[in-house]
Parts: structure tokens; sequence; C-alpha cells
């Protein structure tokens, strides 16, 4: 008698499905399969399972529609996306109406006409909307795309599967408090039964791969889950916070790009809207006690360069003074701090000069408050020789903690 796994395969190999879409059924499958058993008992009959997996089937899934453009279509849909990818244009449905009219394609291209078949056809060239409602191609997105369809072809074992939710979940638990843990090890532990369910796997021991985190700092939930909401429509968002330095929290209008955890802390990267504070910063989210969404503001287009990767210069952590300048630190020759840092890179145009006492570290970075910290944390045998701003500080740093001490 066939089992319940061998009549799901054979039901999902008459679909025309991707292998994302199969492994995404399947997961769901095994959620209602559990309910199914609740209502018909531990073992029903071969018959009743064909019938529930067909419904299910029939409910979820979605096949894969072959493209009927005509000749005329095909030629239209080049044009635009000649318009929209190489020229980076962001054009409405009318825009485009034109854009056909002016090369020679005017043949059904009116805009009440291209309204009914083409932003849907757009959809598989990685064309969306941006806020103003005009279709832009998203790189960003064609990117992912092609990630993803290389995975697609990609085939794991089972045991090369659990071994990779093995290691995940290790380096999940370096986040434990962290408002994303939950979700994200809901999701493993349902991966990690769905291989159980499908037969034995190797049993070899990846606990023994470990990842060490930082204290997390404690984050309300009502406050992440609405940043992340907004994050995903391009939702302006109101804040109460208070700045560094200050006990009064102030308010924000705020377009949210990215979240961002560094040793421990969640730190929002956005567009502050503010007067006088208007350009690109970071909100450290443990200082953020209010946060509502502006519903009824217009929705935000998010750039193409959003990511704060793209602005901070160095790898001292969520940190950015936009201010790139050249550092030049000595290590003391045989200490602890050269051998930690000699074989890493902590900034652009990095090199090393040997001297006689020790070696000299250049970098640039646009991180100046981390790099300070740094310094002053590998006490005498750091030393900062450039710029003079860094050396005064130090030096000033230095004298106050001289004085606390006596």
């Amino acid at each position: 008698m066939k089992n319940v796994n061998d009549i799901l395969d054979e039901e999902l190999n008459k679909l025309k499905i991707s292998k994302t879409e199969r492994e995404i059924l399947i997961e769901e499958f095994e959620w209602q399969w559990e309910d199914f058993l609740d209502d018909e008992g531990p073992k029903p009959p071969a018959e009743k399972i064909r019938k529930f997996i067909k419904e299910f089937l029939k409910e979820n899934a979605k096949e894969e529609k072959p493209k009927r453009q005509s000749q005329k279509e095909s030629e239209q849909i080049d044009c635009i996306i000649r318009a929209l990818k190489h020229d980076r244009q962001h054009l409405s449905i009318k825009d485009m109406s034109e854009l056909l009219i002016k090369n020679g394609l005017k043949k059904g291209a009116s805009f009440q006409n291209l309204y009914k078949w083409l932003p849907e056809e757009l959809k598989e060239y990685c064309v969306e909307k941006d806020a103003d409602g005009k279709y832009f191609y998203n790189n960003t997105y064609a990117e992912q795309n092609k990630i993803v369809q290389e995975i697609d072809k990609t085939e794991f074992s089972e045991a090369q599967k659990k071994e990779q939710i093995s290691i995940i979940s290790s380096f999940l638990d370096s986040i434990k408090d962290s408002p994303v843990y939950e979700k994200a090890k809901k999701f493993l532990t349902k991966e990690e039964a769905k291989l159980k369910s499908f037969g034995n796997t190797n049993s070899a021991n990846y606990s023994r791969i470990l990842f060490m985190g930082a204290p997390v700092a404690d984050i309300k939930n009502e406050i992440w889950d609405k940043i992340y909401k907004a994050m995903g429509t391009n939702a302006v968002l109101q804040i109460e916070y208070t700045p560094e330095g200050k006990t009064k929290s102030e308010t924000y209008k705020v377009q949210p790009y990215q979240l961002i955890f560094d040793n421990g802390i969640w730190d929002l990267w956005a567009y502050c809207l503010r007067q006088k504070h208007e350009g690109r910063r970071l909100f450290n989210l443990s200082r953020i006690s209010r946060v509502g969404i502006l519903e009824f503001e217009k929705k935000f287009f998010l750039p193409k360069n959003y990511s704060f990767k793209n602005y901070v210069v160095g790898n001292f952590g969520c940190f950015n003074d936009e201010k790139p300048q050249v550092y030049k630190i000595k290590f003391s020759k045989n200490s602890y701090a050269w051998s930690y840092s000699k074989n890493r890179i902590w900034g652009a145009k990095q090199t090393i000069e040997e001297c006689d006492d020790g070696y000299i570290l250049s970098f640039e970075a646009s991180q100046f408050m981390p790099i300070l910290r740094w310094i002053l944390g590998w006490g005498k045998d750091v030393v900062p020789l450039e710029p003079a701003e860094l050396i005064k500080s130090w030096k000033d740093t230095v004298h106050e903690m001289a004085e606390q001490s006596v």
C-alpha cells in the first residue's frame, strides 16, 4: 500500500511547478495533513488520502502558465523593457503607449488596450511600480531572482539539508533575545520536522559548531513589528526618539530603509525628514519609545543604493560619520593587539608598514568614534598617529581616566 508521501509525489509530478513552489506546497501540506489526521483518524484509507491531496493541490498549487504573446505584443514588450532596463526610465502606461507609437509599434498601443494586459506581463520581467505609480526595472529583484533560479537547480540530500539547518540554528541561537529569533526559529523547527517525517538522516552532531554573540538590547515587539511592516510597504514612520546624550525624547518623521544588527544592538537606517536633521541617519531601536505608521502619507520610493553598506567606509560596525579620512595607528611588536589585528581588513586602501618598535596600520574609514573606542580598548599597545583630532581625543580620554583613578 502506498504511503502519503508516495501519493503526494505522484500528484505533484503531474503539475508544472518550480522546485521552490514544490517545497512550499510540501511544507504547507504537512501542517494541513495533521489536521486531516485529527478528523479522519491515524489510518485513513488511500482513496481518502488521494482525494484530500488533490483538493489541497487544487486550492494551493499555482501552475506555471505558458505565455501566449503575439508577435506584436512581444515586440512591444521588448521595446518597453529596453527603456526600463537599459535607459533606467520610470514609465506610466500612458508613457509606454507614447513610446510604442514613437517607435512604430502603434497597433494595439492605446492606453486602454495596454492597461488590459501589459501590467501582468511586466511582472515576468522584474518590473515593479514606484510610489508615483510608474513602472521601473528592479535590478535588485532581478539579481535575487537569478539566485533563486540557481537554488532551484541545486539538489541537496536530506543529510545535507539537516546539516545546513543545524548550522543556521546554532547561528540563530547567538541572537536568541532578538525580535527576529522566534519567527526564524519556528521556521527552522518546521524544516527539521519535515526532514524527520521524510525518513532518517545522518545523525552527526552539528551542535559542535557554536556562534557566540554579544548581549542583545531589549526591543519592544510593538516597535519592531511596526517598523518591519512599514519597510514592507515603504510607509513613512513617526517615531519618538531620545538622541544619545539627551534625556527627553524628540519627534522624527522618517523613511525606514533597513534594520541592522550589530554586536547586540539593532539600528534603523532611515532617511530623516525632520528640518535641520534631514538626511540619512541611524536610530538605535532601544532608544525609540513610540512608533506610528503614517498611513495617509504618500509612500516613498526606495532608492537603488539605499543599503547602509553603500554609505559607510570601514569595518567598525554600525556607525557612520559621513567623513572618510585616513587613519594611521601604531601597534607594539609581539603584542596580542597586533596578532589579533594584522590579518583583518579594517578599512579601505589598507596598508601595513613595519617600523623599529612595531607596525603602522593605515586605512581609510568614516567611523571616528568606534575607531577611538577600539584604540582605547587596547591600552598601551596601540597609539594613534593620524588624524590630529583622533590623537587629541585619545590623549584627552586617557588623561581623564588617569585623573578618575586617583
